[in-house]
């Protein structure tokens, strides 16, 4: 089985794919610039910027060949700078002048483009590698270097996908992946299914609420909420994604007809707590219409039991919506432990996950898919004759009228092109090594005094307290073991404690370009706690492990 720490051939090779990637990119950009460059003697307007630009990105990426550059996915790289604005600022005035009221750059002579890549150099200089191991700040972490190819292809096409005129291959690419997508939850998309890239989870689960709204109330449609039986309600964990608060927001609903269900000890949805919030809501006249699931919550990492859920939803005429923007992939694995993590998915009404993610595509990368065929263009379609119109060739591929947007990046590509260079199976290895990678960072936690979980942790989070000495003194004194998950609330006076430390650390680690990690509220904890998501493309072990928590008692020890 492959570590995160093997670097295969086939990984390697990946870097003559990207600089064969830039190649093309410049030859490509270049030649449509010049198309309209005129007959100007000065090759300038951005061109050299542009060359400069790319030779910079191979030089960045270590793929002018395997031996020359820098990987920014290794340890021995910088994590980032740490600059206030007024730093960014003058950094940016000194490389050529960053008041945008000034005279254009192209405008002053021959050394336009020069100053321009200056500043972009700073742009780079200043920005967070967020291809470095030890950043673990947010759900995504290190680039896929195949979906990195496909995404530069996909830039230097720059047209939308909305028609099959416009975006041919990309509109046969999405279709692919949705159809293969389907596939692997269990759905036959040719006869039951709409799928769609999306800009982001938090759309994907606007549009399924969307959908469930049109599909109880599809007279809304023409009339608005004001159409709508009494009282619609929707139903998501305690623990679901604040983007739910703000998609009802969105569709008029109003945020008090969104019911954040109690969970267990874990986090998980608990099923008999759904169904007594339905039946209090029928009690006094509501209508629930949508239950939304969790595949891999932001701050525990639960998921919530999808096929109870789902025997509920049918039981009283609601929409299930399984929101894996994080955790979704597990969808690909065949490990026992991942099935029983997914159980119940095949039953939703439509999922989304985001492959920016977990699996590491560039941002933003997000599928959404439902079981149901025509919803998405039910209830989304404008028939604007201008740009939608069945006479014209390849029709059937003009998804653009399934969705509440006009244009949309050609994302699928780079879905596309990691799942075909990897593979089913190699996904799946991905997933499965950041999941193994998790367990090994849960165990060293355990085994280390400075560390003490602050919740049991799921397959692809974790939780936990930095405990300094001095607190530690105060811990063995009032008989708080460290090597313990504790799912019970600390004593106030330590959680206040370290509440402090977690938020100072954390700057500590950032101001000195050592590491990035959250710090983030847990119910039932009074103190802040820091969070491990192990993300993307990235070669995570116990060397890993091993300086993520030096630096940590390095730069907290004596707090």
């Amino acid at each position: 089985m492959p570590t995160l720490n093997d670097r295969s051939t086939s990984d390697l090779a990946l870097g003559a794919v990207l600089g064969s990637a830039a190649t093309v990119a410049a030859t490509v950009l270049l030649k449509k610039g010049m198309a309209h460059s005129g007959s100007s003697s000065r090759v300038s307007s951005g061109h050299s910027v542009l060359t400069q630009m790319l030779s910079f990105f191979e030089r960045s990426w270590g793929v002018t060949s395997l031996n020359e550059g820098k990987d920014p996915k290794s340890l021995d790289s910088e994590i980032m700078k740490f600059a206030d604005p007024s730093c960014i600022r003058e950094a940016m005035d000194k490389a050529g002048g960053f008041n945008l009221r000034q005279a254009g750059l192209d405008q002053e002579g021959t050394d336009g483009d020069d100053k321009l890549m200056k500043m972009l150099e700073v742009v780079a200089d200043l920005s967070v590698n967020t291809s470095h191991p030890l950043f673990l700040n947010q759900l995504f972490g290190a680039m896929d270097r195949a979906s990195l190819a496909a995404e530069l292809m996909s830039v230097c096409q720059n047209t939308s996908s909305y028609t099959f005129e416009a975006a041919p291959v990309n509109s046969v690419v999405e279709m692919e992946v949705m159809r293969c997508l389907a596939s692997v939850i269990g759905w036959d998309f040719d006869n039951s299914c709409d799928g769609l890239m999306m800009p982001g989870g938090s759309l994907s689960n606007l549009m399924a609420l969307h959908c469930a709204r049109h599909q109880k109330f599809p007279e809304t449609l023409g009339k608005g909420n004001s159409a709508m039986a009494p009282r619609p309600m929707a139903f998501v964990s305690a623990e679901a994604h604040y983007s739910f608060l703000k998609a009802i927001s969105v569709l008029g609903l109003g945020r008090d007809n969104l019911v954040k269900v109690a969970t267990g000890e874990n986090g998980e949805m608990s099923v008999n707590a759904l169904k007594e919030a339905v039946e209090k809501t029928l009690k006094e006249g509501g209508t629930p219409f949508f239950v939304g699931a969790t595949a891999g919550s932001t701050v525990r990492g639960t998921f919530d039991p999808f096929a109870e859920i789902s025997t509920i939803a049918k039981e009283f005429g609601m929409w299930m919506h399984v929101d894996g923007a994080w955790g979704g992939p597990a969808i690909f694995s065949d490990r026992d432990d991942m099935k029983e993590l997914m159980r119940g998915t095949s039953d939703a009404d439509s999922f989304t996950f985001n492959p920016h993610k977990m699996l590491g595509a560039p941002l933003q990368t997000t599928c959404f898919i439902c079981h149901h065929k025509g919803a998405l263009l039910n209830c989304n379609s404008s028939n604007a004759g201008y740009l939608f119109d069945t006479r014209k060739a390849n029709s059937e591929y003009d998804v653009g009228d399934q969705t509440f947007m006009c244009g949309r990046k050609t994302d699928a590509l780079k879905f596309w092109a990691m799942w075909r260079f990897r593979g089913t199976s190699g996904i799946a290895n991905r997933v499965n090594g950041l999941a193994d990678a998790t367990k090994l960072f849960v165990d060293k936690i355990q085994e280390h005094p400075s560390f003490m979980l602050a919740c049991k942790p799921w397959p692809f989070n974790m939780n936990f307290f930095f405990i300094p000495k001095r607190i530690r003194l105060t811990m063995e004194k009032e008989g708080i073991a460290t090597d313990q998950s504790s799912n019970l609330p600390l004593p106030e006076n330590i959680a206040k404690e370290l509440d402090t430390v977690a938020i100072d650390l954390k700057t500590k680690l950032m101001k000195a370009g050592k590491a990035m990690i959250p710090f983030q509220p847990l119910a039932n904890q009074d103190a802040q706690v820091f969070r491990v998501c192990l993300a993307g493309d990235m070669e995570f072990g116990e060397r890993e492990i091993a300086e993520l928590m030096r630096v940590m008692v390095e730069y907290g020890d004596d707090m």
